[in-house]
């Protein structure tokens, strides 16, 4: 452990890894039981050899104990603070060298046969540089998590919107939201951008564009990680025949302010680096702009601006494009 209390390198258990297929990445913060039935899924969903590595920012909730007792084979590598899911996941990644990598949410449970058919996939095609399985919350419904880069119309026309709420069917958020029509079982399709809740990676991949950007503390590294492989060459599919349900926003328990802002700050971070990049770009300080004022009228929930936007459809709680 480092003086700044972030976890020093971890070294690589090769002789480990040379028996393996794949890491399975979970970063968990209090996280809850949701992460045990998480693991116990892994253990169910594949026959092929996997190392599991859980990553715990600083819980205070008891339940990395828990995972020592219930999954003696898997391996906890605690973290003196909370360093983020970007950080988190790249010590993981770190301390693995299997042909693949599964970064996975803790409140997320695959269904069997997941994992084969992502790495089936991805074995075949030696082009695709993030695989990601059809995300379906709890009710069987499509998650709408494979999408096109992020724009400016991104936020008109995202999967929470006002307009698509209202006009779900319209062309703009139809081409926008790329996946949202697919069902379990359907042939895989190219997209630009899948969500990190639940992403498998080869591992040249990771060695030709680099790991998560630690930039990002929370929501966004997964579309940048996209960018970044889609300026390498690599692409990026989904495959629905790989099922995953999704209890999105299980893991964080809700948008309490810091969580908004670790969303808009990165939905900034995002904007500037891939679409505004000059710094007098007028583009980048009006996003600025707005996302500050988004944010602001997010984190106040109680105030007269608030429930009026709410009332006219305007927002509905905090609605980001990007949620796990």
């Amino acid at each position: 452990m480092t003086s700044s209390g972030i976890a020093s390198p971890i070294e690589r258990d090769d002789a480990f890894d040379e028996l393996d297929t794949v890491a399975v990445i979970v970063v968990t913060y209090n996280s809850g039981h949701d992460v045990l039935a998480s693991l116990r899924s892994v253990q169910r969903s594949t026959r092929r050899n996997k190392h599991v590595v859980v990553v715990d920012n600083n819980s205070t909730d008891g339940i990395p104990d828990l995972i020592v007792t219930e999954f003696p084979d898997a391996k906890l590598i605690r973290v003196a603070q909370n360093v983020g899911f970007a950080t988190a996941a790249n010590i993981g990644m770190a301390a693995t060298s299997t042909p693949y990598v599964l970064v996975l949410n803790p409140d997320t449970v695959i269904t069997p046969g997941a994992v084969d058919s992502l790495i089936g996939f991805a074995a075949a095609h030696p082009t695709v540089g993030v695989i990601a399985p059809l995300l379906l919350f709890p009710d069987g419904r499509n998650q709408g998590t494979a999408r096109r880069f992020p724009t400016a119309a991104a936020g008109v026309f995202g999967r929470r919107s006002p307009v698509t709420r209202l006009f779900p069917n319209n062309r703009w958020s139809s081409r926008f939201l790329s996946g949202r029509d697919m069902k379990p079982g359907d042939p895989p399709f190219q997209c630009d951008w899948v969500s990190g809740a639940c992403m498998l990676v080869p591992r040249s991949a990771i060695d030709a564009v680099g790991m998560f950007d630690t930039r990002y503390f929370l929501f966004w590294e997964d579309a940048d990680w996209c960018a970044r492989m889609a300026a390498q060459g690599f692409e990026v599919w989904t495959v629905p025949e790989a099922v995953v349900v999704h209890s999105e926003g299980g893991s964080r328990r809700g948008w309490p302010t810091p969580v908004v802002k670790h969303f808009h700050r990165g939905a900034y971070l995002y904007w500037k680096t891939h679409s505004a990049p000059q710094w007098w770009n007028p583009f980048r300080w009006a996003a600025a702009g707005l996302l500050i004022a988004r944010a602001a009228l997010i984190s106040l929930p109680n105030s007269k601006l608030f429930t009026t936007a709410r009332s006219v459809g305007l927002v509905t709680g905090p609605t980001p494009e990007t949620t796990r």
